[in-house]
């Protein structure tokens, strides 16, 4: 018992050692996706901001859980009006993702998401409304993407988020639908701070 508790404590030690804790944020363009009655929606362009913590579990693979605020929503003209409405929808995502390296600067990544509602602001003119309750309180979703490191810390990535179970906007089966761009810092891990340090020596 009490190996295996020092073997389990080991284990988590070394992950810590290896983990990369970093901050990331960045703008998407946001859609609802579902069917017909989808396609008279516009996108709009909502910012996304938080942090992520990549464990390597080897040399190529890292898995990377992470935590954002996530701006959402679409704009449209309702038929037989003129007058343009604007959703948005703002969330709690967390994602975990698995980061394959290619090569040194290159890497693809792709995982679940859940996303939780905080808050909505309908607009329409002078009007604005920002009860939740037609709105599914949550959503279960994706992300896939391509990565590029510009330096050891400083990171850019394009991504794709998509839902995967409809939730309710009024009577209707939607998903969310996010193109992004981001930047990304990651702070040194203890484990490339020793290396450097020695390097150093």
């Amino acid at each position: 018992m009490k190996k295996g508790l020092l073997l389990f404590a080991f284990l988590i030690f070394a992950a810590a050692a290896q983990a990369q804790i970093g901050v990331r944020a960045g703008l998407g363009s946001s859609n609802f996706s579902n069917g017909g009655s989808m396609r008279a929606f516009s996108s709009i362009i909502r910012p996304h901001l938080g942090a992520y913590y990549g464990i390597q579990a080897n040399e190529k693979l890292t898995v990377e859980p992470g935590i954002f605020y996530s701006g959402k929503g679409f704009k449209t003209v309702p038929l037989g009006t003129t007058q343009e409405f604007q959703e948005s929808l703002s969330y709690v995502d967390i994602p975990v993702l698995a980061r394959y390296a290619v090569n040194a600067d290159f890497n693809v990544f792709m995982g679940p998401q859940v996303g939780f509602l905080l808050a909505r602001t309908y607009t329409k003119g002078t009007e604005k409304i920002t009860d939740t309750a037609p709105v599914g309180g949550y959503e279960i979703g994706g992300v896939l993407g391509v990565g590029y490191q510009l330096t050891a810390e400083l990171n850019l990535q394009a991504s794709y988020d998509f839902g995967i179970a409809p939730f309710k906007y009024f009577q209707a089966d939607v998903n969310n639908s996010v193109l992004k761009l981001s930047i990304g810092y990651t702070l040194p891990s203890k484990a490339a701070k020793e290396k450097t340090e020695q390097e150093q020596q």
